[in-house]
């Protein structure tokens, strides 16, 4: 363990012993019967679903940034993809486009989000995507390091999807929607509280199918979605849930283009721009998940949990178009792109298990908690492809009389990346309330982590021990301060060109902040101050080819610092407005590697400092129009730093609006317009780096969406 570490614990520890000392005169009273017995799950949730209901804890309790998307706004803002609701929240960001298979990636704090189905394990290289919107409740944000729920993952956050559960009632609930570009969409979701007529079993199914366009033809995704979950209440100490959700995405990928060595765009391209020749993409996605709980007094539950993916892609690229000269893109004397093609398969399995003991006892007045637990998890990664050559040249002077020839699929692939990666974690944690109004929450980890490169014939285990900690205090009834420490460690798979592995990446985050639900929950917000440093980063070797192995180079240590903050004020009961501005400063603060082109003081790649978003609704409360609903927001990210090509490429603001009626008591009207004002935006600007090369796209232009709700 480094002495960086040891010293940040020691520091964080003082503080939250000095904050509990100082708070405890105060709260000497005793606990209400009111808080007693409040709710100990999220949003009804009886399952551990929630990124945050291992144990019995109230979000304002927490000592950290939370934000959570439920299915009414994501229903009201109409997004298209589901994630596309994330960046509305601050400090989120989304850093490549929307139109990926994957459904693009996002920063949270400027570092990549690590995305959760159900607080467990999922694949980010899955070929069928992020969830389908049918199946997702609600979306849980947790900022900050997560080491201690999810194990080695990526500091800046995660983002968990919880998907939805069977409820007590019946119901059918179907939604059509249809718009710009020719997009449409049919979703079910079927419930059935006693299911068989039993009293035991209940019973949820949703499907979809969607035919996605975008303005880029031949650019186009179908998408078949369907997940059944059963619910068992065996008595009132033992249940069991289990679901299994099949997705299948048969998509024709869109392109992207270079840009000039000023980071500008040619005016030629456009959202409508395609360069190339369509090819073919299949993804398929099978999740399955089960839990079972077992109460064995009134303060022990047994909790077993697990899950199994299997993610398969098959794809063919001959599409987009790149300009490596001298690695700067366009210039005075060189308009040439070119388009190449390429094949390949990506087949991943991820296995996940966990067991844990819940329990309680009543100390100084107060419900004190604490879990423990042990994980396992097995992931099998096997990549194969082939670089099939040159398919044409395009000058940017006369795009359209760009000559293409016929990519041949038949090149034999060879292995890209096979490994097996295997995770043995056991941990503890515990919610504490040593008195009134205050609540401090501590965890701690070990993880035990091997990598396994079938290409290289190579293993690399690494361990470490993980630690949080952090304390809030009620100030007033509605009003949390918070203060905490939290760890990560990530193992690293990438080897230089040596050969040699990367050592795992660390980091340590510092939290402050406010959490209020004032004023009869008519002004809610957060707010929160922190600073994190990552140690040991590894970035993609300058000096890697195109269609060659990837290799990678650690650079130093990294710091992001910054503040956000989120409300919503419901200013009368037809009124309502929320608001999110979020900065962070990222900047690299020590390099030990002279050739990755990072100096001290360079901000981190694609960063923006600045993210903000406000939406404003008005629904009208009584006379014939009663129900109608408008709405109107915007959001926005400031520029994107390429430091390495010095260049910054432009953000950009967007606004959207709302129009909802209910047209009967079983049936609603609504249409979205999206980027209203037809804002012409780069959405991807340069794959990892920002090179101006290639992996540069616009956003969508005006786009506007009807959907019609009907419920039986």
């Amino acid at each position: 363990m480094s002495g960086n570490r040891t010293a940040a614990r020691n520091t964080a520890l003082m503080s939250m012993t000095a904050m509990a000392s100082m708070s405890a005169p105060v709260m000497a009273q005793s606990v209400s019967s009111a808080e007693d017995e409040r709710e100990i799950i999220v949003s009804g949730d009886r399952f551990q679903n929630s990124l945050i209901n291992r144990l019995p804890i109230e979000p304002q309790e927490l000592p950290f940034s939370l934000d959570i998307v439920d299915k009414t706004k994501m229903d009201e803002r109409g997004f298209i993809n589901p994630l596309d609701i994330l960046e509305t929240l601050p400090n989120v960001v989304r850093r490549q486009t929307q139109n990926l298979p994957t459904g693009g990636s996002y920063f949270i704090r400027g570092l990549y989000a690590t995305v959760l189905t159900n607080n467990r394990p999922e694949n980010d290289s899955r070929g069928a995507g992020r969830r389908d919107a049918s199946q997702i409740e609600r979306f849980e944000v947790v900022k900050g390091p997560a080491s201690i729920l999810l194990g080695p993952v990526i500091p800046g956050g995660a983002i968990n999807q919880v998907t939805k559960s069977p409820q007590n009632d019946d119901f059918l609930n179907i939604t059509a929607r249809g718009g710009s570009y020719g997009t449409y969409r049919l979703e079910g979701d079927a419930n059935a509280g006693a299911l068989l007529g039993s009293d035991v079993l209940s019973g949820r199914i949703t499907l979809a199918y969607e035919d996605q366009q975008t303005p880029q033809k031949p650019e186009k995704t179908e998408t078949f979605s369907v997940r059944p979950v059963i619910e068992a209440h065996f008595s009132d100490r033992t249940r069991a849930q289990a679901s299994v959700a099949y997705t299948r995405r048969d998509s024709v990928p869109g392109s992207s283009f270079p840009v000039n060595a000023d980071g500008s765009v040619p005016d030629v391209f456009d959202a409508r721009t395609f360069l190339g020749v369509p090819a073919e993409q299949l993804g398929e996605d099978i999740y399955v998940d089960a839990e079972f709980q077992h109460e064995f007094l009134d303060d022990l539950k047994l909790v077993m949990r697990g899950s199994y993916q299997d993610s398969d892609f098959d794809y063919q690229t001959s599409q987009g178009a790149e300009n490596y000269v001298g690695g700067r893109g366009f210039g005075p004397d060189d308009t040439m792109a070119y388009v190449y093609y390429s094949h390949g398969y990506r087949d991943t399995e991820v296995l996940f298990g966990d067991i844990q003991l819940v329990g309680g006892f009543d100390a100084f007045g107060q419900r004190q908690d604490l879990v423990i637990g042990a994980s396992a998890q097995r992931t099998e990664f096997d990549s194969q492809w082939a670089f099939g050559g040159q398919l044409g040249v395009v000058d940017i002077n006369d795009i359209d009389g760009a000559v293409y020839g016929v990519p041949d699929y038949s090149t034999p692939l060879s292995p890209y990346s096979d490994r097996k990666d295997r995770l043995y974690s056991v941990y503890a944690e515990t919610n504490l309330r040593p008195a009134d109004h205050l609540t401090i929450v501590a965890g701690i980890r070990y993880d035990d982590y091997e990598v396994t490169s079938f290409v290289t014939d190579v293993s690399t285990p690494t361990d470490d021990v993980t630690f949080r900690i952090g304390a809030s205090y009620e100030l007033l009834d509605g009003l949390n301060a918070y203060a905490s420490y939290a760890e990560s460690f990530i193992p690293q798979s990438g080897t230089t060109r040596n050969g040699d592995a990367i050592e795992p990446e660390s980091a340590t985050n510092y939290e402050i902040g406010l959490k209020g639900a004032v004023w009869d929950n008519r002004l809610t917000f957060t707010a929160a101050v922190f600073s994190l440093t990552r140690q040991n980063v590894a970035t993609a070797d300058p000096n890697n080819v195109p269609g060659q192995p990837a290799y990678v180079v650690p650079t130093g240590e990294q710091k992001h610092e910054g503040f956000e903050i989120s409300a919503g004020l419901k200013v009368t009961p037809a009124l309502k407005l929320e608001i999110s501005y979020g900065y962070v400063d990222a900047e690299v603060t020590e390099v030990i590697n002279a050739n990755t082109g990072q100096d001290v003081g360079d901000p981190v790649a694609l960063v923006p400092s600045h993210t903000f978003s406000a939406f404003g609704s008005y629904t009208v409360q009584e006379g014939a129009l009663q129900g109608l609903q408008l709405g109107l927001g915007a959001r926005g990210i400031s520029r994107r730093p390429a430091p390495r090509f010095g260049l910054e490429y432009g953000g950009y603001t967007l606004v959207d609006a709302l129009i909802s009626y209910p047209v009967s008591d079983r049936m609603d009207l609504q249409l979205n317009a999206l980027n209203l004002l037809d804002k012409k935006y780069r959405e991807s600007v340069g794959y990892a780096n920002g090179t101006p090369a290639t992996g540069h796209r616009f956003g969508n232009p005006r786009t506007a969406y009807v959907t019609a709700r009907l419920r039986f």
